[in-house]
């Protein structure tokens, strides 16, 4: 799938004015929340890289599917670490939060989302630790009760993820190359993340990047069209 996104075509919330919310809503009610968390992805990429991802495959997929586009989240990222290693924990890889404060903010957006006139939320998280995928998961099952159906997506949903690796870097390159130094790796970035040939970084590539994302927004027509049927 060959994707660009068309700015004559605004899709972000923030962006809209007045009563074009409402307008675009009416005219496919379906919103998208991009998450993630601000943490260290090698030296090539944006501690913001999981969130600003997601918003921009979003914002590809809106104007595929229709809809709108939330602001990203980058505080709803978390990671499974036990009360000792968040002691001697200094913040130099990111920012960490309980799953409990992640999901209650969460919770709380849904709440909110679900007084509009909407009927799908997609719920795409580029930050995918499994602690993170069963907290999202939970957060979307007890999101039923509302008349809100929510579909929660992961990228490993579909392809091996990597942290900062082949996949995540070429998204980038395809989203925004000017954000991608990949002149910055260097032997300590291996070490960190545990790279393997097979998913360097080095390898990635814009042309890569936009046959992923062509896969993702995919994915997504396909559950919202199926949640917008179930719905009725």
């Amino acid at each position: 799938m060959s994707l660009r996104l068309d700015y004559r075509r605004e899709v972000r919330y923030e962006f809209l004015l007045g009563r074009e919310v409402n307008q675009a809503i009416a005219a496919c009610p379906v919103v998208f929340l991009p998450i993630g968390c601000l943490e260290r992805h090698g030296d090539h990429l944006p501690m913001g890289l999981d969130a600003i991802k997601a918003h921009g495959i979003c914002c590809l997929a809106a104007q595929a599917i229709g809809g709108v586009v939330l602001p990203a989240h980058h505080y709803a990222g978390i990671h499974q670490m036990t009360a000792q290693q968040l002691d001697h924990y200094t913040g130099g890889w990111g920012n960490l939060y309980t799953d409990g404060t992640a999901a209650a903010h969460l919770t709380e957006i849904i709440r909110q989302l679900a007084r509009l006139p909407l009927r799908v939320l997609v719920l795409y998280s580029g930050h995918y630790p499994a602690c993170q995928v069963e907290m999202c998961d939970q957060v979307a099952a007890a999101a039923q009760a509302t008349s809100l159906k929510v579909y929660p997506f992961y990228e490993c949903r579909l392809f091996t993820g990597d942290h900062a690796g082949f996949t995540e870097t070429s998204l980038m390159l395809y989203l925004d190359r000017g954000r991608v130094d990949l002149t910055r790796i260097g032997p300590e970035n291996w070490r960190d993340h545990g790279w393997s040939e097979a998913n360097s970084p080095e390898r990635g590539s814009a042309a890569a990047g936009e046959e992923l994302a062509g896969q993702i927004v995919a994915h997504l027509q396909e559950q919202v069209g199926r949640l917008l049927s179930a719905a009725g």
